[in-house]
């Protein structure tokens, strides 16, 4: 897909006159000049971004752009709407198949952001991304479209109607680069964030930090070389003081499996007759049934439509791992399969960032599990590198100094579920950071020192 940035930009000398009580106009000049400045340098620097077309009546605007390797388009100073519309159709002949639209006033705008925002986007449907006012922070749509531009206050809702005029289901992004600078309010808040970010505490507490702008992954992509680039530039443009080796990056399983070709076309599928008696008690995928008993070394319990078996690897999960969900636009089609060797894919990971970044930190492979007699699910640690599993506290006195009998603590699973918690379910982020935790370092470590032995399971 390629994707032209169409950046609207009305004037050096007449931008930002909310900020008026905030600075004098000779400092929202030079705001507005570097706003544009850095919006054009985090698009230039985006992935996802095939081109960025500037369109502006301002001379220096579009002399900007221009030294940047941009387009840059004289609108003759037509209103905002109808200067975006000028931009679309310019992309649309030049042969985009999308078009980003967005304000050069965006908070946290980065190359990082842009290319998350782009990759968590189907590209089968419009995209919009509201600001926290109702207005418009981006918009994503595939080309083709016929469309007018909506921007202005409380957008989002215009923008939600006028899109979907043919039928069209609007997709709602969801992305940090929701908010902007227009405001006096904006710009406090924005320096108050900045500030938190750059002060993290470096010894105390939990740091755990989304990794953003891998983008959307295909098999046979060099997906460590893709985590260790994402890696370094978060090491090397955030406040966190660089990657330490006590640092572990979590990766979710989808993205692995994706790369490493662990996908089964169901259109490939026939099912054994026990598949289709079950599937159609249970009201489930034929398919995907057969798919989970070839996954299957043992099925431990086929009930009430939910299938619990163990894998080769040794895990006991429901339908062997196989998951039809965040696998794209053919979704229904296609279902992901566990990795063949997890741990062999996160040390493939830490290396690749060693070898960028010269620090290998800590690489988990995660994934979600159930829990027996417990309702919800949690992600673990499938794949370890770089750190022990398991931290085993037999025989070290507690707080009151009696020593400790049976705490063995399941530290890549811990960490596994906190990354969890800072990257979501639904916001397509299958990297983040974790600080703090103190993980022993094992050059051996391995997720499979967390399965249960079977002499000791009790319910086997």
């Amino acid at each position: 897909m390629t994707v032209t940035a169409i950046l609207p930009f009305r004037s050096i000398d007449s931008a930002k006159s909310r900020m008026a009580p905030l600075l004098s106009e000779e400092e929202r000049r030079e705001f507005s000049a570097r706003l544009l400045e850095r919006t054009l340098l985090a698009l230039g620097r985006a992935n996802s971004v095939s081109n960025v077309i500037l369109v502006s009546p301002d001379p220096l605007g579009r002399a900007l752009a221009r030294s940047g390797g941009h387009e840059a388009l004289d609108d003759g100073g037509v209103d905002l709407n109808a200067a975006i519309a000028l931009g679309v159709r310019h992309a649309t002949a030049g042969g985009a198949s999308a078009v980003l639209v967005l304000p050069v006033d965006l908070a946290e705008i980065s190359a990082a952001n842009i290319d998350a925002l782009v990759s968590g986007w189907s590209g089968l449907q419009p995209g919009l991304l509201a600001s926290p006012d109702g207005g418009t922070s981006a918009l994503l749509v595939p080309l083709p479209h016929d469309f007018t531009p909506q921007f202005g206050a409380n957008s989002a809702a215009a923008h939600r109607t006028e899109l979907s005029r043919d039928g069209a289901h609007v997709e709602a992004l969801d992305s940090p680069l929701a908010a902007d600078l227009d405001t006096p309010n904006d710009l406090k808040a924005a320096m108050e964030r900045e500030r938190a970010v750059a002060t993290p505490a470096p010894t105390a507490g939990l740091l755990a930090l989304p990794v953003d702008g891998l983008g959307e992954i295909q098999p046979g992509d060099d997906l460590p070389a893709m985590i260790a680039s994402c890696v370094a530039t978060i090491a090397g443009t955030s406040a966190i003081g660089g990657l330490r080796s006590d640092d572990v990056i979590a990766v979710t399983q989808k993205i692995v499996s994706k790369a490493e070709g662990a996908i089964v076309e169901l259109t490939t599928i026939t099912p054994r007759p026990e598949a289709v008696e079950y599937a159609t008690k249970w009201g489930r995928d034929a398919r995907q049934v057969e798919v989970v008993l070839q996954e299957a070394v043992r099925v431990v319990r086929m009930d009430r439509g939910v299938i619990i078996t163990e894998t080769a690897h040794g895990f006991v999960l429901a339908n062997s791992g196989v998951d039809a969900s965040n696998v794209g636009p053919r979704s229904g089609e296609v279902v992901t399969l566990l990795p063949r060797d997890p741990d062999g894919s996160a040390r493939a990971i830490r290396e690749a960032i060693r070898l960028r970044t010269g620090i290998a930190p800590g690489v988990i492979i995660t994934d979600s599990f159930g829990r027996p007699w417990r309702l919800g699910i949690t992600d673990v640690a499938i794949g370890v590198a770089g750190i022990a599993a398991l931290e085993d506290l037999r025989g070290k006195p507690d707080a009151d100094g009696r020593m400790m009998a049976a705490t063995v603590r399941a530290v890549a699973d811990q960490i596994a579920a906190t990354a969890e918690l800072a990257l979501g379910k639904t916001a397509r982020r299958p990297l983040a950071l974790i600080r703090g935790a103190h993980p022993q370092v094992a050059e051996d470590g391995s997720a499979r020192s967390s399965l249960m032995p079977p002499d000791w399971d009790l319910f086997r």
